[in-house]
């Protein structure tokens, strides 16, 4: 299975344009220090001052940003040079994670540093994730921007399987030294980024706009067409789903006495099938029509679900967890690839920003939901209403006519690939 699914990246033609090798190749080291970083935040704030709620502190401080950035990020892309952007912001992430080891060196970073640090990182990445995709138009061409989507898709279950773990390993050898590999990963970043010879955006004239204006001109692009409003809301349903997912096996496995160590492995688990997800997206979206799979996602999702009633071992589960994070590469390849061939080049970052503004608004109702669920009724009442709420997502994903009309055909490039 392994050996296909690197044969299937080795096809990948965004893989053959140097300049999107660089880019990927930067991010993906990146991404890979960021999340080595992100679980060395807490240990470090645990480590100093032993307090849980100021290790919660930190975790706010690191995801918020990406809430509350999006929109404005999207603007700033459409504004400057993406280029510059995205290189600005990992030099302004290397000095922050250069100030913690500094710190670490010569005593120790306060809270208020480690908060600080942790809130501009995340702001800082969610800009150069939306500077990133606008730039994707100009850096690959129009029938494989779905292939560099699912290559990108790879590369953050990639870091999501290594970086922790890393981090972690990294942490216990010198509290330093997570936070110094970040800072190395955001050098090799900017150069690669600084390496690319293609400019990732067309000439345009200065905006006089002003920026609310601005950025509901990405909402407005997602209203006039109908598939990418439907399939952006159809993710904010979706969403609460997935993240719901997540922490009912975590609580499942911890009700039958399961240890960190073990959830930790069921949830890899289920990052791996993300991965192997994204190897197999170009197959699936070259054999498959958009409305097909994303309408399979969801009904996969809920066999996943109802047969948590059953499937008790956390192993199994992770195996689960796995299955429905397959198709999710596939999806987003096709949505986000095509979504960033149609939309104008001057709005990228305001279509992109307003698209994941709106795919994640209700990201955060599913582990509420199931938390308070499974305290007050249990396990198989969870699992029950997480079945009925994954239900009318599969039907929505099925019967919207946006979706099953105006969905864009992903299967003419099959006849043109070698």
């Amino acid at each position: 299975m392994f050996g296909r699914a690197r044969r299937c990246f080795a096809r990948s033609r965004p893989f053959l344009n140097r300049d999107f090798q660089l880019l990927w190749i930067g991010e993906t080291l990146s991404e890979l220090g960021s999340q080595s970083s992100t679980v060395a935040y807490p240990l470090l704030v645990l480590a100093l001052t032993g307090s849980p709620a100021r290790a919660g502190i930190v975790g706010l401080a690191k995801w918020l940003p990406l809430a509350i950035f999006s929109l404005p990020a999207g603007v700033l892309a459409d504004r400057v040079d993406r280029k510059r952007l995205m290189i600005g912001c990992d030099a302004v992430r290397l000095l922050g994670a250069a100030s913690i080891v500094f710190a670490l060196v010569l005593a120790h970073p306060t809270f208020l540093q480690i908060v600080a640090v942790a809130f501009l990182d995340g702001g800082l990445s969610i800009t150069s994730y939306i500077a990133e995709r606008g730039a994707l138009g100009q850096v690959v061409s129009g029938d494989q921007l779905p292939d560099a989507v699912a290559a990108n898709e790879a590369r953050a279950y990639a870091a999501g399987i290594v970086g922790p773990s890393l981090g972690g390993a990294l942490f216990a050898a010198a509290r330093s030294l997570p936070f110094l590999a970040d800072a190395l990963s955001f050098t090799c970043s900017t150069v690669a980024i600084a390496s690319t010879r293609t400019a990732f955006q067309h000439p345009r004239e200065p905006s006089s706009e002003r920026p609310l204006r601005e950025i509901m001109e990405g909402f407005a692009w997602l209203r006039a067409h109908p598939f990418y409003r439907a399939t952006a809301l159809l993710f904010a349903v979706g969403n609460p789903m997935f993240t719901a997912l997540a922490l009912l096996a975590i609580l499942l496995v911890r009700q039958n006495q399961a240890s960190p160590a073990t959830i930790g492995v069921m949830l890899t688990l289920g990052s791996v099938g993300g991965l192997l997800g994204a190897a197999f997206a170009g197959p699936l979206r070259r054999r498959f029509s958009a409305r097909a799979l994303i309408a399979f996602g969801p009904w996969l999702a809920l066999a996943v679900v109802l047969l948590l009633l059953v499937v008790k071992l956390p192993l199994l589960i992770g195996v689960l967890l796995a299955v429905s994070e397959f198709p999710a590469p596939a999806t987003n390849a096709v949505v986000a690839g095509s979504r960033v061939a149609a939309a104008p080049d001057h709005l990228q970052g305001r279509v992109q920003a307003a698209a994941s503004t709106l795919a994640m608004s209700l990201a955060w109702l599913g582990p509420l939901a199931v938390g308070v669920l499974f305290q007050q009724g249990g396990g198989t009442a969870t699992i029950l209403a997480l079945a009925a709420w994954t239900t009318a997502l599969a039907l929505a994903a099925t019967c919207t006519p946006s979706i099953r009309h105006d969905s864009p055909d992903t299967r003419p490039a099959a006849a043109q690939d070698p």
